[in-house]
């Protein structure tokens, strides 16, 4: 897919993506600046779409532009730290030799690469929710959602991570899938791919904004393995939709909804989704 994106990248934004990127001169910049317009058309073609290509190529000093920018830096950063010759300057990083600064140490580069990650996911996660607002990007069959738990942003809010850091993310999302997959069982998958739909599509209703919430707080306590509170959750989850079915016709018309009701639906500590791995 040609990308047709016209984005371009100055060493003022590039260091507003990434403060300790600041240098008095512009060797990193003049370094890397081929390699934020190659990510810059890669996240086009992979996440934009001609939908949001078209708005960020009218409005080029835009939110959404400035988010493709930032994420591009971010991820350049990323890939090229360890190969950059980093040393110390009284301001941040540098590559430039002189009396007052030192060779960066390990962990100093290292403890930097994990606050860049973390960056680059939040930078992400506020990339996604512009995209969400934007008519028709998701019917392009781009960036896909699995979960209605896809931001990185909810590891704190709803699973109660304080200072989640990017390998927290990495670890949680077997968790997440786990989770996703016994409410799919349980209110069935037409009801969760609407709810993702609506999300993805800046849609939701005023009766699913409850659930959504619910849902998120359900797989928030999954991925903390707290089964008391997981029980609970999943309770008040099946008790806002079975005593307001009229308001959930795609769950009450599911082959989910007439199994839970062979007999009168009663949520027990038995039920499969209360065993984590260990």
């Amino acid at each position: 897919m040609a990308t047709g994106i016209t984005l371009d990248i100055t060493k003022a934004q590039m260091e507003a993506a990434v403060p300790a990127s600041r240098e008095p001169k512009s060797i990193i910049f003049d370094k890397l600046k081929p390699r934020f317009l190659e990510t810059i058309r890669d996240i086009a073609e992979d996440k934009l779409g001609e939908v949001a290509i078209a708005v960020v190529n009218a409005e080029p000093n835009g939110v959404l532009a400035d988010l493709v920018r930032n994420l591009a830096v971010q991820d350049v950063f990323l890939r090229e730290l360890h190969g950059l010759d980093l040393v110390l300057t009284p301001t941040g990083f540098g590559v430039v030799s002189s009396n007052d600064t030192v060779p960066a140490s390990k962990m100093r580069v290292d403890a930097f690469d994990g606050e860049l990650r973390v960056k680059w996911l939040m930078t992400l996660d506020s990339l996604m929710e512009a995209l969400f607002r934007i008519e028709g990007w998701y019917q392009q069959n781009l960036m896909q959602l699995d979960t209605l738990f896809y931001r990185f942003a909810f590891l704190k809010r709803f699973a109660g991570l304080q200072a989640p850091l990017a390998k927290d993310w990495e670890s949680a999302q077997p968790l997440i899938m786990e989770a996703d997959r016994f409410l799919r069982d349980n209110i069935s998958d037409e009801f969760m791919d609407e709810l993702i739909l609506q999300t993805a599509t800046d849609s939701v209703t005023e009766d699913n904004a409850p659930v959504i919430y619910q849902i998120r707080r359900y797989i928030g306590v999954w991925v903390q393995r707290n089964n008391a509170i997981a029980i609970e959750f999943f309770r008040r989850l099946m008790n806002t939709l079975e005593r307001n079915i009229e308001k959930y016709p795609t769950y009450g018309a599911s082959d989910v909804y007439r199994r839970n009701h062979i007999e009168p639906y009663e949520n027990t500590a038995d039920k499969g989704a209360f065993h984590f791995v260990g």
